[in-house]
C-alpha cells in the first residue's frame, strides 16, 4: 500500500503529503494522528488512496455539519473540478446538516448538474439548503424535488425561478419553515395555488419577485396557519393589500429574519 500512497498522495506541486513508507502497518488510531496534520484538500487526497483511507478521512471530517461550496475556488481547479465534488460529498455529504452554494448564470451547465446531483444522492440528512445566483431550470427542480421532504429551510435566491416549475418543485416541500426565493422577477405567484402542503411555514421572503402580485396570495395565507413573517418589499401590492396579513385572526409582520448559519468554507 505504501507505493500506492507514494504514487498518489500528493499536492498540485509533486510533494508528498504522506511521506512514509510504512504506513501500511499502523493501526487505525495511529493513522488518524498522523490525518491529523492534514488540511482540508489533502484529506481529500488521501480518501483517494483505498477504502480504509476514506473511512478515516470520514471520521476527521465529520464534524463539518455545514459546508459553504466556494464557487471562486472550484472553478480554478480546471479538470480536478468534478472530482474534487465526488471527493466533498463521499467525504462529508452524509454528515451534512446544511449546504450553502453561490454560484454564477454563467456557470457550466455540467458543473452545475453534478453539484446537484452530488446534494440530492449524497446528503440523507440535510435540514436547510442554500443555492442563490443559479439559473435552476425545471429539470434542475425535479432533480432537487426528493430533498423537499426533510429540508425545514430552503433559499432559492435569484436563480430565475417560474411559476409553473417552480410551482411543480414546492407543492412537495411539506416540512418547510423557511422558504427564500428573492430577486426571482419573473414569479408572479401562481405557484402559491400548487402549494397545500405548507401548514408549517413561518417565514417567507418574496422581496424583490418585482411581477408578483401580493393581492392574489391571500388563500395560501389561510393554508399557511404558522407564517409569522413575510417580506414584500418591492412586489406589486396597493395599501388596502395590508389588510391581508391581518385577516386570519394573526398578526403576520411585514418582515422576516431568516435564521443565520456559520459555514465551514472550503477556500
Amino acid at each position: 500500500m505504501s507505493n500506492v500512497i507514494e504514487s498518489q498522495s500528493s499536492n498540485e506541486n509533486g510533494e508528498h503529503l504522506l511521506s512514509t513508507t510504512m504506513l501500511d502497518i499502523l493501526d487505525d488510531d495511529s493513522l488518524l494522528e498522523v490525518f491529523a496534520y492534514l488540511n482540508f484538500d489533502e484529506l481529500l487526497l488521501a480518501s483517494r488512496v483505498c477504502f480504509k483511507f476514506l473511512q478515516l478521512t470520514r471520521q476527521r471530517l465529520r464534524k463539518i455539519r455545514h459546508f459553504q461550496l466556494d464557487y471562486r475556488a472550484l472553478i480554478t481547479r480546471n479538470n480536478d473540478q468534478l472530482i474534487r465534488l465526488r471527493d466533498i460529498f463521499t467525504n462529508i455529504g452524509t454528515n451534512l446538516i446544511a449546504f450553502k452554494f453561490s454560484g454564477g448564470f454563467i456557470m457550466n451547465e455540467t458543473l452545475k448538474c453534478s453539484i446537484i446531483e452530488n446534494i440530492t444522492l449524497s446528503c440523507s440528512n440535510l435540514q436547510h439548503l442554500t443555492l442563490n445566483y443559479i439559473e435552476l431550470s425545471s429539470k434542475n427542480l425535479t432533480a432537487l424535488k426528493p430533498l423537499l421532504v426533510q429540508l425545514k429551510g430552503l433559499d432559492l435566491g435569484r436563480c430565475t425561478l417560474r411559476d409553473e416549475s417552480f410551482g411543480q418543485f414546492i407543492c412537495a416541500a411539506s416540512e418547510l419553515r423557511s422558504l427564500a426565493i428573492p430577486g426571482n422577477a419573473e414569479l408572479d405567484g401562481r405557484f402559491f395555488d400548487m402549494w397545500h402542503s405548507c401548514s408549517l411555514l413561518e417565514l417567507l421572503d418574496i422581496s424583490y419577485c418585482y411581477s408578483l402580485n401580493v393581492g392574489s396570495i391571500e388563500p395560501f395565507l389561510r393554508r399557511a396557519v404558522k407564517l409569522r413573517g413575510i417580506d414584500v418589499t418591492a412586489c406589486q401590492w396597493l395599501q388596502k393589500d395590508k389588510q391581508i396579513f391581518n385577516s386570519c385572526n394573526r398578526n403576520i409582520e411585514l418582515c422576516v429574519e431568516l435564521p443565520e448559519l456559520s459555514y465551514y468554507n472550503n477556500a
